[in-house]
């Protein structure tokens, strides 16, 4: 069988719908060089915004997911501590050198301020899902987020000489960076400088715990609501851009959707399952206009695995 995710249906971050308010909040975010902290339902589009915005910024997305293990440190740089000393105690020359850099791998704000230092451009970093960290996680960033400078703690200023980090760049699709491109100042951390434009942070919450205040107060912040139906039709005609019957009809199957949510469901799908949805529909070639037909019930009964994500859910829009 074709993919339901043809050529047609694949989407670009042109196609994001942004409302008046986001891109505001978007908008101070740049202007103040400070984060600009979403959230909302998963699946209503906060991480595909980021990719908008790098296209407004014509430059790319370097995303970080947060975990539940994740520290501060994690957003800048990894250490692999078991390599080095694995490869430290099989060494057969005792005498040689080791770089630390050599065991770093560096992650995407560290990229970014590198990035920013060396190559005078801006990036957007998207950090993922960050109330998943622990608590102090946002807190210990602080500092980070308001200098954008960071230093690699297993290094001292010797190792960065003659050291090239274009293999960073190049795992992540960035120019090749000359040698003695990246050096850390006095103090031993490598920054922004304070006449490049400072890369746009953006983080993501689904809201499932409190951040610290403190953070918070160092944030812009936007909530994005449940779109309307008439924003879900401009939503679903850029990103999957249905076709005969399911364009015209599409206001009807944005409706029968609206309704499932009104279900009291535990889960209540989002945009990101009405999109899906809408594919599936088309794809099955279900008639979007006897979607309440007894007729249907079973071809629509098929879908529902989309929608409903437990046995309560599922069992509610059977029923209905």
């Amino acid at each position: 069988k074709k993919s339901i995710f043809t050529k047609k249906n694949m989407s670009k971050p042109s196609d994001y719908v942004v409302t008046a308010g986001l891109e505001a909040a978007y908008q101070v975010a740049l202007d103040l060089g400070m984060p600009l902290l979403l959230t909302g339902e998963p699946g209503t589009g906060k991480t595909e915004f980021a990719k908008w915005a790098a296209t407004q910024l014509d430059t790319q997305v370097l995303r970080f997911n947060t975990k539940t293990t994740s520290i501060a440190k994690d957003l800048f740089y990894r250490y692999d501590a078991i390599k080095h000393f694995r490869e430290a105690h099989n060494q057969k020359d005792l005498t040689a050198q080791v770089n630390p850099l050599d065991y770093i791998n560096i992650e995407s704000l560290g990229l970014a301020i590198m990035a920013s230092a060396a190559m005078q451009k801006q990036f957007v970093v998207l950090v993922d899902e960050i109330d998943k960290a622990p608590r102090d996680f946002p807190n210990d960033l602080l500092f980070e987020f308001e200098e954008l400078a960071f230093r690699i703690e297993e290094a001292n200023n010797d190792d960065f000489k003659d050291y090239n980090f274009s293999k960073h760049f190049d795992r992540n699709g960035l120019p090749p960076l000359s040698k003695n491109a990246v050096l850390p100042d006095a103090q031993g951390f490598i920054r922004t400088p304070k006449d490049v434009q400072k890369p746009l942070l953006i983080l993501t919450s689904n809201s499932e715990k409190n951040l610290p205040d403190a953070f918070l107060r160092r944030c812009i912040f936007f909530h994005i609501n449940f779109p309307d139906a008439e924003t879900l039709v401009k939503i679903v005609n850029n990103r999957v851009k249905p076709e005969g019957v399911y364009a015209q009809f599409l206001d009807k199957i944005v409706e029968k959707f609206r309704s499932y949510r009104e279900q009291g469901l535990r889960k209540q799908p989002a945009t990101a399952e009405l999109i899906q949805w809408v594919k599936t529909l088309e794809k099955k070639g279900i008639d979007p206009q006897k979607l309440n037909d007894a007729e249907t019930k079973t071809q629509l009964l098929s879908t529902f695995p989309i929608l409903a994500k437990n046995k309560d859910d599922f069992d509610k829009l059977s029923k209905q």
